[in-house]
């Protein structure tokens, strides 16, 4: 149930797990705000530490606390934590409001963002999530520092692993415009850099002679995209390499198909020669 100034009450018994909703309030977990500090810190002493949250928001956004995993639901506060998430900083409210509740002015803005942050703070995702007057930040860990670091370390296989999937998949509900338009950059960012990563892991199979293991990666961007032509000439390279004549026939031609139906075009004179490359092959 959405009332009448933009916030969404509903969502907060829509946390699940698996499936079985759950309360944000009462139980060990919902306490555990108490034992953070202002500025972010945990209390003195480990064995009082809670476990600290991490979401995961490649895909699905998905909350773990103490070895479990958390559904979140396509709701506006969700949204919201994974924007301030997303930010690796402190996030200033007035930002969030205009974000969040465009529609409004900024006395009503500002109010429906306090419910908002209230919500967030009740949830299990609260012992990171800190508020100051003006501003908010996340003090937990995501998905997205871990994959990001991975691509920086050039750890193809274990980024291509982080990546479960679009950024935010399912918040396209969350039908409020600026939102929507950020979630649309960063989603196409996140998504390339992903390509870029199984392009460079597959290369790196080829290098190792596994070339089953690299058609494999291509196939995996040929689902994804099957107008992609770098993955076309991927996968032909890697069947040449491995030797699979019949899967390099079969997505060669699925390209072919796919490319004249769509676009009424034929493939590129590299990928022809890749082809007949192919072809040449001894059977």
């Amino acid at each position: 149930m959405t009332t009448g100034n933009g916030f969404d009450r509903g969502a907060i018994a829509g946390l699940s797990r698996r499936g079985r909703p759950w309360r944000l309030l009462g139980d060990e977990l919902a306490a555990a705000p108490a034992t953070v500090r202002r500025r972010g810190r945990w209390a003195s002493g480990a064995r009082n530490r809670p476990s600290q949250p991490s979401l995961a928001l490649l895909g699905a956004p998905r909350l773990r606390i103490a070895g479990a995993w958390y559904d979140l639901p396509p709701s506006r506060w969700v949204a919201l934590l994974a924007y301030v998430v997303h930010a690796r900083t402190w996030v200033r409210r007035e930002a969030l409001a205009a974000t969040f509740w465009p529609e409004h002015d900024q006395v009503r803005a500002s109010w429906n963002l306090r419910q908002c942050l209230q919500t967030i703070a009740r949830s299990r995702a609260g012992p990171a999530f800190e508020r100051e007057p003006t501003r908010v930040c996340w003090r937990g860990t995501s998905d997205l520092g871990d994959f990001e670091a991975h691509l920086q370390a050039a750890s193809w296989q274990s980024a291509v692993a982080a990546y479960r999937g679009p950024f935010l998949d399912g918040l396209e509900a969350v039908d409020v415009g600026p939102f929507q338009d950020w979630l649309g950059v960063e989603r196409r960012d996140l998504e390339e850099r992903w390509r870029a990563g199984v392009l460079a892991l597959a290369e790196e199979r080829l290098r190792a002679d596994r070339g089953g293991a690299a058609l494999d990666l291509a196939h995996t961007l040929l689902r994804h995209d099957p107008l992609d032509e770098v993955a076309v000439g991927l996968a032909l390279r890697a069947a040449a390499a491995s030797g699979d004549r019949t899967r390099g026939a079969r997505t060669y031609r699925a390209f072919c198909e796919a490319l004249r139906d769509e676009l009424g075009a034929e493939p590129a004179p590299t990928i022809e020669k890749l082809w007949r490359d192919l072809t040449s092959l001894p059977t």
